[in-house]
Parts: structure tokens; sequence; C-alpha cells
């Protein structure tokens, strides 16, 4: 199984609105995958503004995040408060300030298979995927599972589960395919894949929108490999808002108490129905913790995969521009360094040089959101689109300033 390591660097980098750089020890947290062995020209005179108010997410988790490594908080949910108002046989949240309230409905989920239907609808488009690796350790194998898109052949599945791969196999319910790799992103832990092949069992896909916690949650897989293929675990969405941190990038993901294990990376989770409502790609890894697993929302991955395919890269994903120095305060202890996010390069034309940035800036928060390092920033960023106005406030020869800058869009680079 691979675990997530640390390189114990102090230079982790924020390339062009993307973080880039060291892992960190997340002994909790691991991939479910089975593995063998980043104002136009000089900015107005602004007046020192004050310290902004507002956390941000880092600093609400810290106290989780040093145990281990962890970095798990509550739910958008949990945080808002929500009450759910009954529509037919669904629950329609409401937010409220402070609290949590929920009316429950008593009826069944509407449409749903037995257990016995939903393994034979789903299981023919689901795929295990073995990879080979090369790495400095020599040669690896992996493996883990993808689920069919379309019957022509491409294949939904994790960026983890292929990363590195210099030849990829996809075995499906006829046979064995040599696959190529269509597109990739580590950001969003999704990958795209196609194999020649015709007249596959493509999955239903659902609306991670419409979950609610204490919906049906069934996983199909491969743990441990093609030996455990097809296997069938089933429990109930324990969280649909639930927000991780997975080595640097924080993520929000649906939380499940289905048994994921290593070989379940890129299958599907599925609702009552038989649908697609996420891709598997992680579970807490800890000899006291049991039932905690975790998926990314089909709604954001099927959004993904399609850019994969249409362009190659991820679309409508703003960046900032510019190349940073993220130091924690540990770091800086050690090392002797200033904590904190400095701008170390501002790319021409940006448009964090258009807003006025500069290099030595140092990033205190993102639209009024306290940010420490690299990975909130991005996270923050990664709430808005592209031609969003937003506020960066950073501190400058000692005084605090506030930034207005218009988010451009990313490009395949």
């Amino acid at each position: 199984m691979n675990e997530y390591s640390n390189n114990n660097g102090y230079n982790n980098g924020y390339n062009n609105g993307e973080y880039r750089g060291s892992g960190y020890n997340d002994d909790l947290y691991m991939d479910a995958r089975d593995t063998e062995f980043t104002s136009y020209g000089e900015p107005a005179a602004s007046t020192p503004q004050p310290a902004p108010k507002k956390k941000g997410l880092g600093r609400k988790l810290l106290s989780v995040l040093l145990v281990g490594g962890l970095m798990v908080g509550s739910s958008a949910a949990t945080l808002a408060g929500y009450v759910y108002m009954t529509e037919g046989d669904r629950q329609t949240p409401q937010v409220i300030q402070g609290g949590q309230q929920v009316v429950y409905t008593l009826s069944s989920e509407e449409g749903s298979l037995t257990p016995q239907e939903i393994f034979v609808k789903c299981s023919p488009s689901v795929v295990a995927i073995s990879t080979q690796t090369r790495s400095y350790y020599g040669m690896g194998e992996s493996s883990g599972t993808g689920i069919i898109m379309s019957e022509d052949g491409y294949i939904i599945t994790n960026h983890h589960v292929i990363d590195g791969a210099f030849e990829i196999s996809v075995t499906t319910k006829d046979g064995v395919y040599p696959a190529t790799i269509v597109g990739s992103e580590a950001k969003s832990d999704i990958a795209v894949l196609k194999i020649e092949a015709s007249g596959l069992q493509a999955a239903e896909f659902g609306s991670s929108a419409e979950l609610v916690t204490g919906d049906s949650a069934i996983v199909i897989g491969n743990p441990l490999g093609l030996e455990f293929a097809d296997t069938m675990t089933i429990g109930y969405v324990s969280a649909t808002e639930r927000v991780v941190q997975i080595s640097e990038y924080i993520m929000t993901l649906i939380q499940v108490d289905a048994a994921v294990n290593p070989g379940n990376s890129g299958g599907p989770l599925i609702n009552s129905q038989g649908q697609v409502v996420g891709v598997v790609n992680a579970k807490i890894s800890q000899d006291a913790v049991e039932g905690i697993g975790f998926a990314i929302p089909i709604d954001t991955a099927m959004t993904i995969a399609q850019d994969l395919i249409d362009h190659g890269y991820v679309t409508n994903r703003p960046m900032l521009g510019i190349t940073v120095q993220s130091i924690s305060e540990q770091q800086a202890a050690y090392y002797g360094y200033e904590p904190g996010i400095t701008v170390t390069e501002v790319s021409p034309g940006s448009c964090a040089e258009q807003g006025g940035m500069k290099v030595g800036d140092k990033i205190l928060a993102f639209n009024g959101v306290e940010v420490s390092n690299a990975t909130e920033l991005n996270f923050e960023k990664d709430k808005c689109n592209v031609g969003d106005t937003v506020t960066i406030t950073i501190e400058r020869d000692g005084q605090q300033m506030d930034l207005t800058i218009v988010l451009s869009a990313g490009t395949a680079a």
C-alpha cells in the first residue's frame, strides 16, 4: 500500500497558482490503491489595513493536523448548520446559523434496488487497472479500479492509481486491454484512460449533489488486486462534504463507512439506484479507526474527466501566476526563516502582476480568510471562478495592503 511520506523540505512551492512541493508525514491517510514494493502597472498607494480576522481552514484544524499530520475538518454542513426540510422522499438542506437539526422522513430511498440487483447492474462497468512503474528502487507493480464511462473505452480512475506508470493494462469482463492516458490531474486525483474496445457497458452516473447523510453507499472494486476482483461492500454515507487534506491538497469528499481497501482506488461509490455517485480514493489508516473511507463527488469528477477528454487539462481553473515559498512556523524556527507565504516569482502578464503583486510580498489572506501556507492559499483560490475579482491581503515593507486581482484561466502548461 502506498502511504504519503514527508520529504522534510522547507522550500515548498506554489507555481502559477498550483502547489508544487514536498508532501507531509501522513500516517493516517492512505490512498486506496494496492502497491507492491503549483491593477495594471504599479499598484495605487494604499493605506495600512487591519489584520484579517477570519481564520483559514488550516488554522481551524491545526489541533488535529498535529496528530499524525492529519487535517480533517467538520463538513460545511456542520460548520454552517443545516435544517433539512422534507420534500417527498428526499431531504432539502437549508442553512441556519449554529447547531444542526434534521427533520427525517420515514420513507425509503425512491427507486431502490436490492443489493443483488445493484451488483448485477453495476459490476460489468467496473474494471481492474494494473500498472508497471519504475523508480530509484527498481520495478514495481500496483493495481486499482476504474469505471467505464462510455461503450467505446473511456475509463475514469484516480490520478494516483496511474501516476508514474510506464505501462497500464485494463481488465474488463471481456478481456485484458493495453491502456493509454488521456489526461490526469493530481489536484483532483482524477485520471481518464482509453482502451481500444467497443460495446462496453458504461456505468450509469447519478448526482452527488442529491446525496444526504444516511443514504446507502455501495463500493465495488478490486481490493488487493485481481484475486479479490468484483468485491462489493455496503454501508452508508457518513458525511456528504468532509474536508480533508491528503498530501498537499485539500479536498471536499464524501465520507462512507463501506469497507475501502487497497485496490479500491478509482472504483465506484454507488447509490441505492445503482448509479455511480463518487470515485473512491482514500481511507484513514490507523489501528484505532475503522470504517472511514472517502470518495470524490461524481459531479466534480465527471466535469474534470470531460475536460481531460476534450482539452487534455482542466479548464476554468483560476490561476494567479505566482511562485511562492511556504514556510511553516516549525520550519522557520529550525532554519531561522520567517514563516508564511512569500512571493518569489510573478509571471509576466499574469493577473497577479496586473493586480500589483511583487516579488517579496508576503501573502496574509485571500478574500479575507487568513492563509499560512500554499495549500490553504490554493484551497481558497479554487473556491473561485475565472473572471472573479478577489482581494489578496499582503505585507510589503512592513505595511499591510489589499490588492484587487481579477483571476485568469490556467492552461495546459
